[in-house]
């Protein structure tokens, strides 16, 4: 009865968390689609609630009480009480994130069982992990490692490319959850004018870790094999996304990656009838996504509540500046890295920080580089991130061994950010 009644949950969870994307594409033309789709989206989280990590329960619990209770406060001295707008702030993210879960369905298969070594099996990793996991997102990270892992185990310099090439994803792919985040947090920013400075950031992330790894014999680096055919899709809905961000400038970024990534699943899905593989997925796997759901929501209850406690104490933190210097950026991406180091995922900070720098009048695309290149350094150097955690519950490396392999990596590639910065902003 238990069972029958824990899979009936997880399947309307599934469906809950669908209709969050699907509602939130309508509301262009039902405008009054946006309350169903948060409805769905808080109703998901609710139902998944009790199966939730500790660590879901405390990040989204704290930043959830916080939000409201600064959102109470600003109401009791004058301030508008936007709870519709903060709880249906973080949508944009949620559909887009629902969206590219589904890439995951195109997994590369297991027929190629050779093994490159050396240089080649370097390269082959790195770009699989980088130019797979920039369309597929973490799932490659399971593909490849499941491949190289011997007795569940992966080596450090193993540990090192497959971290830092996914990670750098971040820096300028769309299909990234960070793209949805940077764009929603600077208010203006355009990906296409993101996506140069952060393939820059690419270029150091592969000079220091070839130049890492070749330290250590790299003759006998074991590697994924990367083949031809796999990049078919990524590059296919590279182009589709760049070509439709080029016809239809009017239309959101985000809302392209949320229509374009399902009909991309489709056409590219490995199994035998799509439709039978599409509805074990979003009734049996699709509630998987319910902590990140709880995570982005209470983001953004927690964001607005920092923007209307600003409104009511303007003077309460002010930057002793009037402009978003270089030096600011440097200061400013650094505290973000070092808090990442210690489990505060990404989209809290961004949401924290957000409210402070947009009021200096920075260029939007400069705070979405900050937020894109904070995201793919912290993640590729913490712990305690989800690939960081992935690495240790699966492939028995250590806390310690993450930050010892890329805190030197995590320095180099903060400094690289800021000439970035310097250079193009």
């Amino acid at each position: 009865m238990l069972h029958t009644r824990s899979l009936f949950q997880t399947s309307l969870a599934g469906w809950l968390i669908l209709s969050t994307a699907v509602f939130y594409l309508c509301h262009s033309f039902f405008p009054s689609a946006a309350l169903l789709s948060a409805l769905c989206a808080w109703s998901a989280v609710i139902m998944c609630w009790p199966t939730l990590s500790k660590s879901s329960h405390q990040q989204s619990g704290l930043l959830l009480g916080s939000g409201l209770l600064m959102l109470i406060w600003g109401a009791m001295h004058g301030a508008s009480l936007a709870i519709f707008q903060a709880v249906t702030r973080n949508l944009p993210l949620l559909a887009m994130f629902v969206a590219v879960s589904f890439l995951s369905l195109t997994n590369p298969t297991e027929q190629d069982q050779s093994q490159p070594m050396g240089k080649q099996g370097f390269w082959s990793t790195l770009l699989s992990c980088h130019l797979l996991g920039s369309i597929i997102n973490l799932s490659i990270i399971f593909v490849v490692g499941d491949r190289l892992a011997r007795d569940g185990k992966l080596d450090d310099r193993q540990v090192q490319v497959m971290m830092r090439g996914f990670c750098a994803g971040a820096y300028w792919s769309p299909f990234f959850v960070a793209a949805g985040v940077a764009m929603t947090y600077a208010p203006g920013a355009q990906w296409s004018h993101t996506v140069i400075p952060g393939l820059l950031l690419v270029v150091p992330m592969i000079l220091m870790t070839y130049w890492e790894v070749s330290r250590h014999k790299i003759e006998q680096f074991k590697g994924y094999p990367l083949r031809a055919d796999s990049l078919v899709m990524p590059v296919i809905l590279a182009i589709a996304v760049l070509a439709l961000h080029h016809l239809y400038q009017q239309v959101h970024i985000l809302t392209l990656i949320t229509l374009i990534a399902p009909l991309g699943a489709v056409v590219f899905m490995r199994g035998q009838s799509r439709v039978s593989v599409l509805s074990d997925y979003i009734q049996g796997r699709l509630s998987n996504v319910a902590s990140q759901f709880a995570l982005f929501l209470a983001a953004g209850v927690f964001s607005s509540g920092v923007a209307v406690i600003l409104h009511v104490y303007p003077s309460l933190v002010q930057f002793d500046a009037n402009a978003f210097t270089p030096l600011m950026f440097l200061i400013v991406s650094g505290g973000m890295i070092l808090v990442s180091l210690v489990g505060v995922h990404p989209v809290v900070s961004v949401s924290l920080i957000s409210p402070l720098l947009v009021p200096l009048g920075a260029n939007p695309d400069q705070l979405a580089f900050l937020f894109l290149s904070v995201w793919g350094t912290g993640t590729a150097s913490s712990p305690l991130s989800g690939v960081g955690l992935a690495m240790i519950s699966r492939y028995q490396t250590t806390s310690r061994s993450v930050l010892r392999l890329n805190f030197r990596y995590m320095v180099v590639m903060w400094l690289a950010a800021a000439m970035v910065n310097w250079a193009v902003f």
